[in-house]
C-alpha cells in the first residue's frame, strides 16, 4: 500500500514539474514586440539636413512649389548661385524652399513627412545646372496673419561637399515691413538681404535673386 502511494505521489510530482516548465516561458517571448521608430526630422527645429531627406526624385534646375491649381498670384523667381568670387557659377547646388499660402498659413495635405509636416505642402527642391542657375515657380506668399513679418519664402542650401545651411529669406521690395529695421535685424546668414524687386508680366510676378556663397 505504501509503495502504491509513493508511486502516485511520484507521478503527481512529475506532472507538476512538466506543467510548471511549460508555463515558465517568459510572456514576452510569446508576444509580438513592436517599436515605434522615432522620426528625428518630425520637428520644427530639426537639423537643416532634414530639409533634403524627402526629395522624391533627382531635382532639376526648376523648382515647382505651387502649380496652377494652387490659388494665388503667380510668381517666378530666377537667379544664379556663384562661388565666393561672385563670378564663377556654382553648379550642383541643391536648393530647398518652403512658404505660406496666399492666406499666410503653412497649409498641409496631411501626407507630409518629416520636417515638411511643419513646413506644409508648399515646398520644393531644385539643383543648379552647370551655369549655376535656378528657377522657382510658385505663388506670392501671404504674410502671417499677425502681420509682424514681411511675406517671405524660406530657403536652405546644400553644397557639393555635403554642407547644409539656411540662407536669408526671399522677401519683396515694396512690402512695408521690408524696411531698415528689417534689414538691421537680419541674422548672420549667407544670401545677402534676400530682397527681390518684382515686376508683373502677363499676370505673373517676375523677380531675380543672385546668391554668392562663401562655402
Amino acid at each position: 500500500m505504501k509503495t502504491i502511494i509513493n508511486i502516485i505521489i511520484g507521478v503527481f510530482m512529475n506532472l507538476m514539474y512538466i506543467s510548471c516548465k511549460q508555463n515558465s516561458t517568459p510572456p514576452y517571448e510569446n508576444q509580438r514586440i513592436t517599436q515605434t521608430k522615432i522620426d528625428s526630422c518630425d520637428d520644427p527645429d530639426a537639423n537643416v539636413h532634414c530639409c533634403f531627406v524627402n526629395m522624391h526624385q533627382i531635382p532639376i534646375d526648376i523648382m515647382v512649389i505651387a502649380d496652377n491649381n494652387v490659388e494665388g498670384d503667380r510668381l517666378v523667381i530666377t537667379g544664379t548661385i556663384y562661388k565666393s568670387d561672385g563670378k564663377t557659377p556654382f553648379p550642383n547646388i541643391l536648393i530647398y524652399a518652403y512658404q505660406t499660402d496666399s492666406t499666410g498659413h503653412y497649409s498641409k495635405t496631411g501626407n507630409e513627412k518629416g520636417i515638411q509636416k511643419w513646413h506644409g505642402q508648399l515646398h520644393g527642391w531644385c539643383k543648379t545646372g552647370t551655369d549655376g542657375q535656378y528657377k522657382i515657380i510658385s505663388i506670392r506668399p501671404g504674410a502671417y496673419p499677425d502681420n509682424k513679418f514681411p511675406a517671405h519664402i524660406h530657403a536652405a542650401i546644400k553644397t557639393t561637399n555635403g554642407k547644409a545651411f539656411y540662407i536669408t529669406d526671399f522677401v519683396f521690395k515694396g512690402d512695408s515691413l521690408v524696411n531698415d529695421n528689417y534689414i538691421s535685424s537680419l541674422p548672420k546668414m549667407q544670401g545677402g538681404t534676400g530682397i527681390i524687386q518684382l515686376k508683373k508680366e502677363n499676370n505673373t510676378w517676375i523677380g531675380q535673386r543672385n546668391i554668392v556663397l562663401s562655402e
